[in-house]
């Protein structure tokens, strides 16, 4: 629970506000050691004004604290509830410098100016994410949690001990809050608990079509990360076909931006000659499938749970996704595909043995040039086409047209037929007949 307990009002004691209104809130009981030491106190106004003083000259913004006089087995202590709030609290007129947090029983100083952006980031409450229910929390149902996290080992240390820390391993990304006296959870809460309503579906068919037949068709429930983790385990088969890390890439965005206000499943297709990932709900206001592409900066539906999968080190959180999809397959016969419906978000991701091929076909032709690897392929093919140039040399459309119109100038190539059909010979053939 949120308590702190102190004799007295210390010349520090703001720190654990601030800790506790960065957080998810608290109690401080000021006339106790601890939970069976009740000291009480001599003067309990003149302590609640050097509170307030203390806090009036030590903290921006003022943080929202209620003060009640409680009587226990005849001593007095005060009774300080500190609300957490939107705001970011910190030391007068100091920027990186104190700024605490307290989930749980812990508390911590943020120590560089990144853990601090990173923090003030995620205060930007989301209310997708970060809408409280009316949901109690209990340890039980996060079971399917607890044993992701240990099964990733992840180095990150707030998920060491992930069992025991639970509660402030949740609160430290709002999945649950401190409200009236105990822990209820948030919209996130319940995304990562293992009554979760959410779904996500695997099939797979054995032809290029959804009318093929439907080899395997499964239905996962409770906490997202399980869903991730039975998805990506029912892919591990296929992996090597598809470009790296690129699969669950797009498996963790579907997961991580989809829309949980919609109604929809994840869901993941396997067909024969590629993937598609299918995500409920539409791009964020403003940004386009081409503005991605070029780099534009990324807006997150639901920062909080992207920050958790980013430090569990199952994406690197740099927003390049989409680009290094587009990138990856860049010389391959067959391209990747996102398509914004109506309802949902598609990833298209052709199977790699496309981009293979040509680049295997391009490696033969390295230490040749271009003109040189034209020629040897004619000399074992007697005619092409420009699609025929352009894979063995996995150049461009245009920079193809362009070597092929010198070739034919120096009379090394006889092009025939019209322009979509051309055909290219080896000149030195026809002058042989």
């Amino acid at each position: 629970m949120n308590i702190e307990y102190k004799d007295k009002v210390t010349n520090k004691l703001y720190r654990e506000v601030i800790a506790f209104a960065n957080g998810t809130g608290g109690t401080l009981k000021i006339g106790m050691e601890d939970e069976m030491s009740i000291m009480g106190l001599e003067n309990p106004l003149a302590e609640e004004n050097a509170l307030y003083d203390q806090l009036s000259k030590m903290v921006e913004p003022l943080p929202l604290i209620d003060v009640k006089h409680v009587i226990i087995d005849g001593k007095v202590i005060l009774e300080v509830t500190v609300k957490a709030t939107e705001h970011v609290y910190r030391k007068r007129s100091t920027l990186f410098e104190e700024l605490y947090v307290r989930y749980g029983s812990k508390k911590r100083l943020l120590r560089t100016a990144e853990e601090v952006q990173r923090f003030i980031l995620l205060r930007q409450l989301d209310e997708t994410e970060n809408a409280l229910t009316t949901i109690k929390f209990q340890r039980e149902d996060f079971l399917g949690f607890v044993d992701f996290v240990q099964t990733l080992k992840s180095k990150m240390p707030r998920f060491e001990n992930v069992e025991e820390n639970l509660e402030d391993v949740l609160a430290s990304y709002n999945a649950i809050r401190w409200n009236n006296g105990e822990f209820v959870l948030t919209r996130l809460g319940t995304w990562l608990s293992d009554s979760s309503q959410t779904r996500g579906v695997l099939l797979q068919y054995s032809g290029d079509r959804s009318t093929s037949f439907c080899k395997q068709a499964s239905d996962f429930s409770g906490s997202i990360v399980t869903q991730f983790s039975r998805i990506m385990a029912g892919l591990r088969e296929i992996q090597s076909s598809y470009p790296d890390v690129l699969l669950q890439e797009s498996v963790v965005n579907a997961f991580v931006h989809r829309d949980y206000s919609m109604e929809g499943d994840v869901s993941i297709v396997r067909f024969a000659n590629r993937i598609e990932v299918a995500s409920p709900g539409t791009l964020v206001e403003g940004l386009s499938i081409e503005s991605i592409k070029k780099g534009s900066r990324i807006v997150r539906r639901n920062p909080r749970l992207h920050a958790m999968f980013v430090d569990l080190g199952l994406t690197d959180g740099r927003g390049n996704g989409i680009r290094r999809i587009f990138d990856t397959y860049h010389d391959g016969d067959e391209k990747p595909k996102v398509s914004v419906q109506k309802d949902s978000v598609i990833v298209k991701l052709p199977r790699i043995e496309q981009i293979e091929k040509v680049n295997n076909r391009t490696k033969l032709h390295l230490e040749l040039t271009h003109e040189e690897a034209i020629m040897n392929y004619l000399l074992e093919n007697n005619q092409a086409k420009n699609v025929d140039f352009q894979q063995i040399l996995g150049v461009s459309p245009s920079r193809v047209t362009q070597i092929v119109r010198d070739m034919v100038t120096k009379n090394l190539l006889v092009a025939e037929g019209e322009r979509k059909g051309r055909i290219y010979t080896l000149a030195i053939n026809k002058q042989e007949e």
